[in-house]
């Protein structure tokens, strides 16, 4: 029994050697990644944000990740710093980000994955911004109707695929807010 613990013992160094240049590497940059979007996070919640460093930030997260890291966890600093360009207002990239993440996402986990799902709704987002970033400036309805159809088809999408009552939640929801609309212009 002394001679298999002091063979465990001599073989212990070589395993944790082997550890260390095999997985060893690639969890060390997992940590210092997840560690880096923790400090993004606070940046985030600051009182008032530089987004461009965080859209900087999440750039450099995207570099440090191991090169054969899960595609969830990379479409999810994409989509982060999505978000991110969206509250810097740069409406027209985070739209060519997410539809491009979107059509990546969706072939990686389906449709109705949880992640897609999140870029979707995102999306959905970033349409409704450039339709009203459009209106409140005084374009013409030839310029912002697209987005605005893109927003309502997107979002119809989602209720769609969420739960067979959503759709009708989600019709109720559209006509309220249109009898408001048509009641101020009467005003």
């Amino acid at each position: 029994m002394r001679k298999f613990f002091t063979l465990l013992w001599l073989l212990f160094p070589v395993a944790v050697i082997y550890y260390h240049f095999n997985q060893g590497q690639t969890q060390m940059a997992r940590e210092k990644a997840r560690r880096h979007v923790a400090e993004i996070r606070a940046l985030e919640r600051a009182k008032e944000p530089n987004w461009e460093s965080i859209v900087e930030e999440y750039d450099k997260v995207a570099a440090e990740l191991p090169k054969d890291e899960r595609p969830v966890v990379k479409h999810q600093i994409r989509l982060a710093k999505a978000k991110a360009k969206l509250e810097m207002l740069d409406v027209v990239g985070a739209i060519s980000d997410l539809t491009e993440l979107l059509q990546e996402a969706a072939q990686v986990h389906g449709d109705d994955a949880k992640t897609t799902r999140a870029i979707r709704e995102m999306l959905g987002k970033a349409h409704y911004y450039a339709t009203y970033l459009l209106k409140t400036n005084g374009a013409s309805e030839d310029e912002w109707r697209p987005f605005a159809e893109r927003t309502r088809q997107t979002f119809r999408y989602l209720a769609e695929h969420q739960e067979p009552g959503a759709l009708a939640q989600y019709e109720q929801r559209v006509e309220a807010e249109f009898a408001k609309t048509l009641q101020r212009r009467t005003q």
